[in-house]
């Protein structure tokens, strides 16, 4: 890295950040991507009507039966317990894999973005995100695909200076869709 973390040029803006993945990093990311994911939706919507499904089987069982079983109670509890566990439990697998990898370098500029860590460089032009979330920690990256199968979380506490989160913004803002 060079001695001035931050640039501007004539040629445009550069931010580099530096940091290690956290699985609150994740679940940041992964909260934002769901916002907006297809599948993310679809995944939440059957959860729910399965849930309600059975719910309604339960009731109806209860009414015309005098009892219920078993199954029907722990079921339709395991499905909506389930749709709140799993972002959490995707958010730590994520979060192992990453660890391994050690720290992350992004370099943020007029061509788009770089991650390298340990293991590998990524490259994605501003044609690859065309949508970006931001939440209290982090700015995510999201691919236009209708299921958003790329996502590059960038924490706000990776930048070498305040105020390149601001500098971040106004660059992607001017290339991206905010979600």
């Amino acid at each position: 890295m060079s001695a001035e973390p931050h640039t501007e040029t004539g040629a445009g803006t550069r931010i580099e950040f530096a940091y290690r993945m956290t699985v609150e990093d994740f679940r940041e990311g992964l909260r934002a991507r769901a916002r907006v994911s297809v599948a993310a939706r679809r995944y939440r919507l059957l959860v729910i009507v399965g849930a309600v499904l059975l719910l309604g089987v339960m009731v109806w069982t209860w009414v015309a039966e005098g009892t219920v079983d078993v199954p029907l109670v722990v079921v339709p509890v395991a499905l909506l317990l389930m749709m709140f566990v799993s972002p959490w439990i995707l958010a730590r697998q994520f979060h192992r894999q990453a660890e391994a990898m050690g720290e992350f370098r992004a370099v943020v500029d007029e061509s788009g973005v770089t991650v390298t860590n340990r293991q590998r460089t990524s490259a994605l032009s501003w044609r690859a995100v065309n949508r970006y979330a931001e939440t209290p920690r982090a700015f995510v990256l999201l691919s236009g695909d209708r299921n958003i199968t790329d996502m590059t979380i960038l924490p706000k506490r990776g930048a070498a200076h305040p105020a390149d989160a601001e500098r971040l913004r106004a660059l992607i803002e001017g290339r991206l869709v905010r979600v």
